[in-house]
């Protein structure tokens, strides 16, 4: 009875690694910032190999703008890493001003599971984390093995992916909800849409790499403003899920 026991509590205590996964242990990503001139800003985003085995990684790295401007490029690619090597991902600039929230994210990928990510925002919502309050070029050149950042977990993050207007419409209006409900889930949630039967296209709304809502897109607003109510009651719910199950397997 004492090693069932035993082995009930090791059972309980495995799923815990899935509810609080650190990143940036085995490989980190870094992002640096580098002012050209007072509007023009160079993304470097980059990967350190911390380990002593080859890496066969992707990498995405995503400028997302808000505000009248509102757009969202994306690079990715695939690479190796070498033990202990550090190696230049993507490289690109950007037109900023004041009024444009911009997010920047590095995400690096092992068998479609993140593994290192970094984010910097521009233009953020004061006290928001990741937010560059200022920019200089012995800040935005440190190197990636004295960043700080290792090991943290970035909050808030809603990643967008879309093919048509129908579909970056639904965005816009989830994403509206993700932050008048103030969900800030230190779990990131994709809003992916697939091409279907036809020429249809399916909305698939992701936290982390499970699947929590799918559904056909139909362009008319009604429709969408009810499907993204109902993403974003199954969304907060399963984030909620996910909470309350680490905190049971805390208490064991």
């Amino acid at each position: 009875m004492k090693y069932s026991f035993i082995a009930f509590i090791c059972l309980m205590c495995l799923p815990l690694v899935t509810y609080s996964q650190i990143y940036n242990t085995e490989v980190s990503a870094a992002i640096d910032l580098d002012i050209q001139d007072n509007s023009i800003i160079n993304i470097t985003g980059s990967a350190h190999n911390k380990t002593e085995i080859n890496k066969s990684l992707r990498y995405v790295l995503s400028v997302i703008k808000s505000g009248k401007n509102k757009n969202t490029n994306k690079q990715e690619g695939r690479f190796v890493l070498e033990p202990g090597a550090k190696k230049n991902l993507s490289n690109t600039s950007i037109n900023v001003n004041e009024r444009d929230r911009t997010i920047i994210l590095l995400l690096v990928y092992e068998n479609d599971k993140i593994i290192g990510k970094d984010r910097k925002i521009l233009n953020g919502i004061e006290g928001e984390a990741d937010e560059v309050k200022s920019l200089n070029r012995s800040s935005a050149n440190k190197d990636v093995k004295e960043s700080k950042e290792d090991g943290f977990i970035l909050r808030g993050m809603v990643i967008e992916d879309t093919k048509t207007k129908a579909g970056n419409d639904f965005y816009d209006m989830f994403y509206s909800l993700y932050l008048s409900n103030n969900i800030n889930a230190d779990k990131i949630v994709k809003i992916e849409e697939r091409l279907a039967i036809g020429s249809n296209t399916q909305i698939v709304v992701l936290v982390e790499d499970e699947i929590v809502v799918q559904f056909f897109v139909n362009p008319r607003t009604q429709y969408l403003k009810s499907m993204a109510d109902n993403s974003i009651y199954r969304v907060n719910a399963y984030l909620q899920r996910l909470k309350n199950n680490a905190n049971q397997i805390t208490r064991y």
